[in-house]
């Protein structure tokens, strides 16, 4: 390795600070003050080059994302899950579904026996039928006191009544309904000692908490169902990045048991407040692309997209760090080496290359934003792969003070 001094009015090299992009890289004179440049080369030979799977490219105009990394979770909305419970106590006659089964809103997932039902339904019966007498009797008075022929303290006292037996009515049918039962069919006097477990919303059968003649006792859970239609995505952004994020921002996210397959989405709602214990912002995404092996509970790793733009670009294998700085490294021209592209005692083609500082920016795709310190044109070849040999080569050099082969 060589570090060379070069006077810039004399040698027509790389353009640092020139106002036109690549002229001295092109070969092109410039009127400057003679200014001192150091610049670090390394020297590599034909077999060194396939030794280290030198790779060359060039720069690229890639439209690049900026992104903000993020981990959470699936969940459901509660409105979409639900913990189905004994109403009254009982011992479990029949169980109507398996984990797993799909099932709609109103579907019976297990039958409960309790003789207690049939004073229930006793109950019912007879609460009608007081009903109906006081509203015959109501309905008699009424028209009797718009005639004059009873007196309004009578009426008011028939129509208190009337009123109370339709509650008592009326919560005797709201009682069968809620066990599952039929109003109707005891009606026609068709008596059950067991009632109907009903699934409340359409969806699958995640878990079954009972089995064949277990009692069961009022509250106690019977089945869980939930609804995966409506899964979404709980990311964690931190205070860092929050006023990065807005609603309909896309996402690219994968689960961290699987992270070879990618799923898209969009962020529908921002939280407003920060997690005391984790300093994060929760926020919430759809799935564009829902598969049903997305669960809720599971974990995923995400992206969110905040800026997209085009931009020169190289493969992130091209960057090197050093000191602190990003580097990366040049082949130079043939017509702008000194005592380069020769061949050496041995008939070997002789490579160098420049160590040139650069800033970074987006990244995506295995890509990443370049801004060089200094213009470089875009015909230069760049090395794509193999900067750390190069890095290290030349720190070789530099321990022996003098240029590598």
């Amino acid at each position: 390795m060589k570090k060379r001094i070069i006077f810039l009015g004399l040698f027509l090299l790389l353009g640092f600070g020139c106002k036109q992009t690549g002229e001295r890289l092109s070969g092109q004179e410039e009127s400057h003050d003679h200014k001192e440049e150091i610049y670090e080369e390394v020297h590599l030979l034909e077999k060194q080059m396939e030794v280290m799977e030198i790779r060359l490219g060039k720069f690229q105009e890639l439209n690049l994302s900026t992104t903000v990394k993020a981990s959470g979770r699936l969940e459901l909305p509660p409105q979409n899950q639900a913990n189905v419970s004994a109403i009254m106590g009982g011992r479990v006659k029949e169980i109507r579904v398996l984990e797993g089964d799909a099932v709609r809103k109103g579907q019976i997932l297990a039958l409960v026996q309790n003789p207690e039902l049939m004073d229930i339904q006793e109950d019912y019966l007879m609460d009608k039928s007081e009903f109906e007498r006081v509203q015959i009797d109501y309905e008699r008075q009424e028209k009797l006191h718009k005639e004059g022929a009873i007196s309004t303290a009578q009426f008011q006292q028939t129509k208190a009544d009337f009123y109370s037996a339709k509650a008592t009515f009326s919560a005797s049918i709201q009682r069968l309904q809620l066990l599952g039962i039929s109003s109707k069919n005891v009606d026609q006097g068709e008596i059950t000692s067991f009632y109907r477990i009903l699934s409340p919303l359409n969806g699958h059968v995640t878990q079954i908490r009972i089995n064949l003649g277990r009692f069961v006792v009022p509250q106690q859970e019977m089945f869980e169902v939930v609804d995966n239609d409506h899964i979404h995505i709980d990311l964690k952004v931190y205070e860092k990045d929050m006023e990065r994020i807005r609603k309909g921002q896309k996402i690219a996210f994968s689960l961290s048991s699987n992270p070879d397959t990618v799923y898209f989405g969009s962020i529908f709602s921002v939280g407003r407040s920060l997690q005391e214990e984790s300093k994060a912002m929760l926020v919430h995404a759809d799935i564009d692309n829902y598969s049903g092996t997305l669960l809720p509970g599971m974990y995923v790793d995400a992206r969110i997209i905040t800026d997209q733009k085009v931009a020169r670009a190289l493969p992130i294998s091209s960057i090197v760090s050093d000191g602190g700085l990003d580097y990366i490294f040049i082949l130079l021209p043939e017509k702008l080496r000194q005592g380069g592209n020769k061949k050496n005692e041995g008939h070997e083609k002789e490579y160098i290359f420049r160590k040139i500082e650069v800033n970074t920016g987006a990244e995506d795709m295995g890509f990443v934003e370049v801004v060089p310190a200094y213009n470089i044109p875009d015909h230069i070849e760049v090395v794509t792969f193999g900067t750390y040999y190069l890095l290290a080569e030349m720190k070789k050099g530099e321990v022996g003070h003098g240029h590598h082969h």
